[in-house]
């Protein structure tokens, strides 16, 4: 089959914007439920705007044509799970054959952007002004190379000191301005008069990792999409718990991979963050 994209020698393909990701973002690092990597590929396809997001819906879709993107790159991946059939009528089915006849291609950049440093987990510790930032296990962060040799479950998420000790009701507050929420879209649950100076976290949905930082020492776990029996769980073993929502923890995704990108292409692609919220949940 003739290639119908004919590539300049001086431009960017998709392909080239996969290996730079993948050289500080191995896609070998993602978890074994995972689907990180090119999920809608046009390898030679020449990108001169790319647009980065937490995930797609409808919405991003038409941002993206708007902005003429050649690229998604995504932190959820668009495709999770098994596809049977593609309609135009299943909305997901949908977005993905609009994706297609549109020449877009997609990259999501999941569980290896949580694990890698300077990712989601090292933003929100970064927010909180967290020092002595380790793994849940409390070891030393190491390249993402040696992360793939060790496998280790723990580098998903973060641990690390408070620049004082505070009561867990002023550590919600205070998770609530750094992370721009309202009081209102957090969940906690623990001893509110609890004096926290060590905390744990995995952004996303990670409550199931709450005991690796309950063994290195942590008071307190934060993370999204806690359920009640989870919550009752953590609290009984002695350790609080921050709900702060799965979109609340890692929607600082698209500007992240914007900065990463600028870096390494240095003007060569328009890189622009998405301005859809995607939130589903409302705050009245």
């Amino acid at each position: 089959m003739e290639n119908k994209f004919k590539k300049n020698v001086e431009a960017v393909t998709v392909g080239d914007i996969v290996e730079i990701i993948e050289k500080q973002i191995p896609v070998a690092l993602q978890e074994e439920w995972d689907n990180s990597g090119l999920l809608i590929g046009f390898e030679e396809k020449e990108v001169h705007t790319i647009l980065t997001c937490l995930e797609i819906d409808d919405k991003v879709v038409a941002e993206a044509k708007d902005k003429n993107a050649d690229m998604i790159i995504t932190h959820h991946p668009l495709i999770f799970s098994g596809i049977k059939a593609l309609n135009d009528s299943d909305y997901k089915g949908g977005i993905i054959m609009d994706l297609i006849a549109s020449g877009i291609s997609v990259y999501s950049c999941h569980t290896p952007f949580d694990k890698v440093k300077g990712g989601n987990n090292d933003i929100v510790m970064g927010l909180l002004g967290v020092s002595g930032v380790k793994n849940l296990c409390g070891q030393d962060l190491v390249s993402a190379a040696k992360m793939i040799n060790r496998k280790e479950e723990a580098d998903i998420g973060r641990t690390g000191e408070l620049a004082e000790p505070m009561t867990f009701k002023d550590v919600i507050n205070l998770v609530a301005e750094k992370l721009d929420l309202s009081i209102r879209q957090i969940h906690a649950a623990g001893d509110l008069d609890k004096k926290i100076s060590k905390i744990g976290c995995c952004t996303g949905a990670g409550s199931e990792l709450a005991h690796l930082a309950a063994g290195c020492g942590c008071q307190l776990f934060i993370t999204g999409d806690v359920k009640y029996h989870e919550a009752q769980d953590v609290v009984q073993a002695g350790l609080c718990i921050i709900d702060a929502g799965h979109y609340g923890t890692e929607k600082f995704f698209g500007e992240a991979m914007k900065k990463i990108l600028d870096k390494k292409l240095d003007e060569k692609v328009q890189v622009a963050a998405s301005e859809v919220v995607l939130d589903p949940f409302v705050v009245l």
